[in-house]
């Protein structure tokens, strides 16, 4: 058996009038905590589709292709799902890449602090 750490980690993200707070509490590598005053809000275009839309389209994609709404409607969700799990597992990535920054930013700054206290 692997005696390997199981990744438990907790991220936080607070927005309140252009101030963000990303917050990562990790049991086993370096916690989070940065704030950004000033920043603007994220332009995504993923506009949210109206119950009404959602039937339309799936009426005429499920008759495209020749196939019940129920179908469609089923191999859609699935491939939304997948769709959602990449994007997750991008932002897993990222949090790693944060870490990995987070790291050096105090490394940086202790040895700041004691050239500083050395001299």
């Amino acid at each position: 058996m692997s005696k390997k750490k199981l990744p438990k980690s907790r991220f936080v993200l607070e927005e309140r009038n252009g101030v963000v707070v990303a917050s990562l509490l990790d049991e086993h590598d370096m916690s989070l905590q940065h704030t950004i005053h000033g920043m603007p809000h994220p332009r995504v275009r993923a506009p949210r589709r109206k119950k009404d839309q959602t039937i339309e389209d799936s009426i005429f994609m499920a008759s495209m292709f020749h196939q019940s709404q129920e179908e469609f409607l089923r191999k859609n969700i699935k491939g939304i799902n997948q769709e959602i799990n990449k994007h997750v597992q991008e932002i897993r990535k990222t949090l790693k890449r944060m870490q990995s920054l987070t790291h050096y930013v105090v490394t940086a700054q202790e040895i700041l602090d004691e050239s500083e206290q050395s001299t």
